[in-house]
């Protein structure tokens, strides 16, 4: 039952408090980092010229990746109904002993568990490419990624050509089996979005602390959080277009908001490499 999974969620809460509690003794003391970015600020000294073009750059980036958030989150909306309504999910049952698990929610454990994995990955290729002095700069990460998220999309597209629409599959009450899409089509998509967050959202944040002027570091880190919430409020959009227009045209319009960023973000590099300068 449903109270079980918010137990379970309290659970794993008062286990991660109880951790940090534990070795809240081992940590650096904050009070002492303060004082050192405290007298870092004290040395930096930016003419209101040029922090006007920081701010500038920072919310031209914050813009852009408003259209990734609005199609990357889509794995929650569209793409979880894809899974219910379009996938063939007789091959998805882990048995449990106690329990089974089945059905469209599991693929939204792919996610994490893709950022797990591709985590230290990821973070190998730059380290490589950095040993080669051929590590892109953040924007060009950026850009990248959105072209990376582009092509998951693309894949979508191409694997929903021929599917009725949804009002179509309503009227046909639901699909058989033989009809449905393989669930591997979804996994790979998932995989392929986890690369491309790995490349926006952790560089994101580091863009956004190195070129924010000091004084306005924190107000900075929450405009970028503040893009990703409207990032998120435009997902409705998604979920007008999957009920009334073909499925494949609804993944086009995510293929095309990924390129537009990507694009936006090329076009604005030698800027935004300057500024961060």
């Amino acid at each position: 039952g449903f109270h079980y999974a918010f137990a379970a969620a309290i659970v794993a809460m008062l286990i991660s408090i109880t951790i940090y509690l534990a070795n809240k003794k081992k940590l650096p003391d904050p009070s002492m980092k303060a004082a050192a970015t405290d007298a870092q600020k004290a040395e930096i000294q930016m003419s209101s010229s040029e922090i006007r073009q920081r701010i500038y750059a920072l919310f031209a980036v914050f813009a852009v990746v408003i259209f990734f958030w609005f199609s990357f989150h889509q794995n929650g909306v569209t793409l979880t109904f894809f899974a219910n309504d379009y996938t063939d999910l007789s091959m998805i049952n882990i048995d449990l002993g106690f329990t089974s698990i089945k059905g469209a929610e599991i693929f939204q454990s792919f996610n994490p568990f893709f950022v797990v994995f591709l985590t230290p990955i990821v973070i190998g290729l730059f380290g490589w490419l950095r040993a080669k002095g051929i590590e892109p700069s953040t924007p060009k990460k950026i850009a990248i990624g959105m072209g990376i998220a582009a092509v998951a999309f693309i894949i979508m597209t191409l694997g929903s050509m021929g599917l009725p629409t949804s009002a179509e599959r309503e009227a046909m009450g639901g699909l058989t089996t033989a009809q449905r899409v393989t669930p591997f089509l979804l996994i790979g998509t998932y995989l392929i979005l986890t690369i491309a967050e790995l490349f926006i959202s952790p560089l994101g944040l580091s863009f956004v602390s190195k070129v924010a002027p000091p004084h306005l570091q924190a107000v900075m880190q929450g405009c970028w959080l503040g893009a990703t919430a409207l990032g998120n409020q435009l997902l409705i959009i998604g979920t007008i277009m999957y009920e009334n227009i073909p499925i494949w045209a609804t993944w086009a319009v995510f293929v095309t908001a990924c390129f537009i960023s990507m694009f936006t973000m090329l076009a604005m590099v030698k800027w935004l490499e300057r500024v961060a300068k």
